[in-house]
């Protein structure tokens, strides 16, 4: 399998960066679940690729065991961040559709079966989230969590990754991961 062709590949699909990793440096954290638990973008318990509702960090750190690799997916563009929610929003579906897409990728092209896919940001693919209306799911096979869902330190990630983590106002930065059971 050529690694090249996947880049490539994540390239047209507009990915800034992507870098393969190895997947035990996803390790969850009761303190970024804490983040979380303190509810301060009020989607705790309510939006449903959010906590409580991606399981305990025990319960992550047992699925992990699962994965060997992952390709680590960033997408940049300058914006407003402070001003343009819009716009926000749409480049935080552009990195969604790129890590449904590269799953879709890796399955049909490259037959891994067991992936898993883990956005920037919380799900926004509904305007609003269904479980706010105590509803199912709308897109049960497209919502993603992600990694900070999961109670990963993305900071720290990108950090071990000598990747750039900083937050600015006239540019954002999504980050994703699709991971898989064997190497890449």
């Amino acid at each position: 399998m050529n690694r090249q062709t996947i880049i490539e590949y994540l390239k047209d699909l507009g990915a800034t960066n992507c870098q393969f990793v190895d997947a035990r440096l996803l390790v969850p954290e009761e303190r970024i679940r804490n983040y979380c638990c303190e509810d301060k973008c009020g989607r705790y318990d309510k939006h449903l690729t959010c906590p409580p509702n991606t399981g305990t960090v025990s319960e992550t750190r047992e699925k992990l065991k699962g994965f060997k690799a992952g390709i680590l997916v960033q997408y940049c563009r300058k914006i407003d961040v402070q001003n343009d929610k819009e716009g926000l929003r749409k480049t935080k579906l552009k990195l969604h559709r790129m890590i449904l897409e590269t799953e879709k990728y890796l399955k049909e092209n490259l037959g891994f079966k067991n992936i898993w896919g883990m956005i920037g940001g919380n799900c926004d693919l509904c305007e609003e989230c269904a479980g706010y209306r105590d509803e199912p799911c709308e897109y049960p096979d497209e919502a993603r969590a992600s990694m900070e869902a999961f109670a990963i330190d993305v900071v720290g990630l990108l950090k071990r990754l000598n990747l750039d983590t900083e937050f600015r106002d006239d540019k954002v930065t999504w980050t994703g991961i699709v991971l898989t059971d064997r190497e890449i």
